[in-house]
C-alpha cells in the first residue's frame, strides 16, 4: 500500500470504530488498578527531599510533565516542548512549546509557566529531587518569554545535552499556584496541580493516594481510570497481596527467589525492564589506607563480582563494570568489564608494600589494613553481599567487618561532621538510574569535593579525572561521550567506588486489571508511557505479534519487557528495587520481608539527607494491612475484571471485541501518518 493511502485508510478505520463505539460502551466497566507502593512520596511536591526512591521520578510525573521524555536517552521525545534549537555555543534553547496544554484546574499551560520554572527553581537552590540541574549545572541565568508557545532559556555554561537535563527531568510548574509561594518546601498535604496524565484527587498522607485519569490530556485520556495506591511498606505483605489480587501490581522489584512462585499463579505475570540501577560499594578515599588508588584497585580485583550476583540475585543481574556507568546508559564505555584477578591483587599489595601479617597485612606504616562496611540493616542484599565482599577480600589481605546499621545511622556516619570528613570508612547501598543516566553523573559523584555530591560520597580527587570531567561539560554529545570515556578509563584504574552488579528489573502484575505495561528505558514500567494509549497499544500489538504461537521467555519471564518504540534490547537490563528487595536463593523468606529502603537518591547535591527511600517510616505493615489498605480504597479491580470476563451477552462480547481490533489498527495507521508527518509529542525509535 502506498504511504498517502494510509491518512484515508487511518480514517476509514477510525469511522468505523466511533460508529460501533455506543455498542461497546455498554459492555465498558471503569478500568481501576491497585498499585502496592512501596514508600510515601508526601504530596508529590518537588522540592521536598525524594522518600520512594527510585520510584519519586515516574510517580511525580504522572502528575506532571517535562518538556522532553526522558533523561535516559540521548534524543528524548518531545513532550511539553515540540523541539528546541540551541545557540551555537549551547548556552541558549529557544524551545517551542504545544498549544494544546491546560493544567488540571483548567487554566492553559504557556511559556510563562516555563520561564517561571526555571527561575524558580534556580532561585531556591535547596534541596530536593530536580533543582541542582538548574542552578548547579548547568547553571540557569535567565528566561525571556517570545510569545505563549516559544521561550529563550540562557545558561550561563554550556549545555549541549539541555534535553536529557533539565529538559528530560525537571517537571514544569503552574505559575499561578506556584507564583506566591515562599517557601516551597512548606507544604507537604496539598493536592498538586499538573499538566500530567493523573490528577491526584485524594491523599492521605504515609498512606495513599488515589490518582484519576485527566480526560483533558494532551495525548488522550490514560487507559486506566482510577489509580488506588496504598502505601504497603513489607514486601512480604506487598506479594502477598499481589497473589491474593489484593493488588494489581507492586513498585517492588520482585525478589529472584519468589519468580517461580509468581509464575505459578495463573493470575499474574512478571514483566522485565531496566531502570538503569546499581549496588555498589564505595570507599572513603579520604582514609589514609583507602586514599591509595593502589589499595583500592587490589580490593577490587579481589572481587568476583559474577559470584556476587550469582549468589545473592539467583543471576538475575549482570556483574558490575569497573567503568562504574551501567552498560544501558548512553555515556557507558563501549567495552567496560571487570578484572578478578587474586594473584595479581596480591602482587600488587607486595610490591607496594603491604606486608602480611598473621591473616592480615600491614600498610608500610605499620597499619593494619581492617575495615568497617556499613549496609542497610532492612535490605538483605546488601547484608548479603557485605558478606561475600568481606570473604572475598580476606583472601588478599584484607579484614573487613560487616556492620548493619539503619538507614538514619548510615547517613550520619556518612555525613561531614564539624571535626572534619565523614567518619565512614566503606559503605554499600543502591544508586537509582539517574546516577547512570545524568551526562554529568562521574561530575557530581566523583569531582574533587566542593561541586556536586563528591564530598558526600567519596572525596576521590584526581586532577587528571577533574580535567577531562571539566572539559566535557560544554562540548557536543559525541566528544561529550568520547571524554566520559576516558573518564571512566581513570575511574576504573583508581577504583574509588566498585559496582557489584546491576540487578535486574522484573515486576508481577495481575494482565487482568491491566495488560498494558511496558518497559521504559531507565525508569522501568511503572511510567505515564505505560498508561497512555500511543504507547501501550502499539506495544502491546507488536508484542502480540512477536509471541504469537510461542511460549514464556527463556527461564520463565514473560517477554513484556520489549516496547514498540524504544526499549527492544532491555530485557535483561538492571532496575527497580532488587537491590533492596531481593536476596539469595536459599533465603526465599528473608527476600520476601526484604525492604526498599536502600534506595538512595543519587540526584540531589544534598543527597546526605536523602540516602534512604523512606528511611524515616518504618516497615510495620502486614500482610494483613497491606490487604485491608488495598481492600478499604475502593472496589476490587479483580472482581470489576471478573465481571467482565462474564459471558452475558456473547454477540455484545463481539462487538466489543471488533471495536477493541478496529481501534488498534487505527491507533496504528494513525501512528504511520503522524510519524511521517514528523509531528512532534508522538513514538519514537
Amino acid at each position: 500500500m502506498h504511504l498517502r493511502r494510509i491518512p484515508y485508510l487511518a480514517l476509514v478505520l477510525a469511522l468505523l470504530a466511533f460508529l460501533l463505539t455506543p455498542f461497546a460502551h455498554a459492555q465498558d466497566e471503569e478500568v481501576v488498578v491497585r498499585v502496592g507502593l512501596h514508600a510515601a512520596e508526601k504530596n508529590l511536591n518537588p522540592f521536598i527531599v525524594p522518600q520512594a526512591l527510585p520510584l519519586t521520578h515516574d510517580f511525580t510525573m504522572l502528575v506532571y510533565d517535562t518538556l522532553f521524555w526522558s533523561q535516559s536517552r540521548i534524543d528524548p521525545e518531545p513532550w511539553l516542548a515540540t523541539g528546541a534549537e540551541a545557540s551555537d555555543d549551547f548556552r541558549v534553547w529557544t524551545v517551542s512549546l504545544r498549544d494544546d496544554v491546560v493544567w488540571h484546574d483548567g487554566v492553559a499551560f504557556t511559556a510563562e509557566d516555563v520561564a517561571f520554572t526555571f527561575q524558580y527553581f534556580a532561585d531556591d537552590a535547596g534541596p530536593g529531587r530536580y533543582g541542582h540541574h538548574i542552578y548547579d549545572h548547568p547553571v540557569f541565568e535567565s528566561a525571556t518569554v517570545i510569545d505563549d508557545t516559544t521561550v529563550e532559556l540562557r545558561f550561563e555554561d554550556p549545555v549541549s545535552t539541555f534535553m536529557m537535563l533539565p529538559g528530560g527531568d525537571a517537571p514544569i510548574l503552574p505559575k499561578h499556584i506556584w507564583e506566591g509561594v515562599e517557601d516551597p518546601r512548606a507544604d507537604a498535604t496539598s493536592l498538586p496541580v499538573g499538566t500530567g496524565p493523573y490528577v491526584m484527587v485524594d491523599y492521605e498522607p504515609g498512606t495513599s493516594y488515589r490518582l484519576e485519569a485527566n480526560p483533558d490530556y494532551f495525548l488522550g485520556p490514560p487507559l486506566v481510570d482510577t489509580l488506588i495506591m496504598p502505601v504497603v511498606r513489607d514486601s512480604q505483605a506487598a506479594f502477598a497481596g499481589l497473589q491474593t489480587g489484593a493488588l494489581d501490581f507492586v513498585t517492588r522489584n520482585l525478589p529472584a527467589p519468589l519468580v517461580p512462585r509468581m509464575q505459578e499463579n495463573n493470575e499474574i505475570e512478571v514483566i522485565t525492564g531496566s531502570r538503569m540501577q546499581s549496588l555498589y560499594l564505595m570507599f572513603n578515599t579520604r582514609k589514609p589506607i583507602l586514599s591509595n588508588p593502589t589499595v583500592r584497585k587490589a580490593m577490587s580485583m579481589a572481587l568476583d563480582l559474577e559470584a556476587i550476583v550469582n549468589i545473592v540475585e539467583g543471576g538475575l543481574g549482570r556483574p558490575g563494570n569497573d567503568t562504574w556507568t551501567h552498560p544501558d546508559s548512553p555515556w557507558a564505555h563501549p567495552s567496560g568489564g571487570h578484572t578478578f584477578d587474586v594473584a595479581a591483587a596480591n602482587a600488587m599489595l607486595d610490591e607496594a608494600g603491604y606486608a602480611m601479617d598473621g591473616d592480615t597485612r600491614r600498610s608500610p606504616e605499620g597499619a593494619r589494613l581492617e575495615f568497617t562496611l556499613l549496609v542497610n540493616a532492612a535490605a538483605p542484599p546488601q547484608i548479603r553481599s557485605g558478606e561475600l565482599v568481606a570473604e572475598q577480600l580476606s583472601a588478599i589481605g584484607v579484614d573487613v567487618t560487616v556492620e548493619p546499621l539503619d538507614a538514619p545511622a548510615i547517613t550520619a556516619a556518612r555525613r561531614p561532621g564539624p571535626d572534619g570528613p565523614p567518619k565512614v570508612e566503606m559503605f554499600i547501598a543502591v544508586f537509582e538510574s539517574h546516577a547512570h543516566a545524568d551526562p554529568d553523573h562521574l561530575f557530581f559523584f566523583f569531582h574533587t569535593p566542593g561541586r556536586g555530591v563528591g564530598g558526600i560520597f567519596s572525596g576521590y580527587s584526581n586532577p587528571e579525572f577533574d580535567a577531562v570531567l571539566d572539559s566535557a561539560l560544554g562540548v557536543s554529545v559525541p566528544e561529550k561521550q568520547e571524554l566520559i570515556s576516558q573518564a571512566q578509563e581513570i575511574f576504573a584504574a583508581e577504583a574509588p567506588a566498585v559496582v557489584l552488579y546491576y540487578p535486574d528489573g522484573r515486576w508481577g502484575y495481575r494482565p487482568s486489571a491491566y495488560d498494558g505495561w511496558i518497559s521504559d528505558p531507565g525508569h522501568g514500567v511503572f511510567t505515564k508511557r505505560s498508561l497512555l494509549a500511543p504507547y501501550a497499544a502499539v506495544a502491546a500489538s507488536l508484542e502480540a505479534s512477536d509471541s504469537e504461537g510461542e511460549g514464556e521467555s527463556e527461564g520463565g519471564v514473560s517477554g513484556d519487557s520489549a516496547s514498540g518504540e524504544a526499549d527492544t534490547g532491555d530485557t535483561d537490563g538492571s532496575a527497580g528495587d532488587a537491590a533492596a528487595d531481593s536476596t539469595d536463593s536459599e533465603e526465599s523468606t528473608a527476600a520476601a520481608n526484604s525492604s526498599d529502603d536502600a534506595s538512595e537518591n543519587a540526584d540531589a547535591p544534598q543527597a546526605a539527607d536523602e540516602m534512604a527511600a523512606d528511611s524515616d517510616e518504618p516497615a510495620e505493615a502486614s500482610a494483613d494491612t497491606s490487604t485491608a489498605a488495598a481492600t478499604d480504597s475502593g472496589t476490587s479491580a479483580q472482581d470489576a475484571s471478573d465481571d467482565g470476563d462474564s459471558d452475558d451477552d456473547g454477540g455484545a462480547a463481539t462487538v466489543v471485541t471488533a471495536v477493541v481490533v478496529l481501534a488498534v489498527i487505527a491507533a496504528i495507521a494513525a501512528f504511520a501518518v503522524v510519524r511521517r508527518r514528523g509531528q512532534q509529542g508522538t513514538v519514537e525509535d
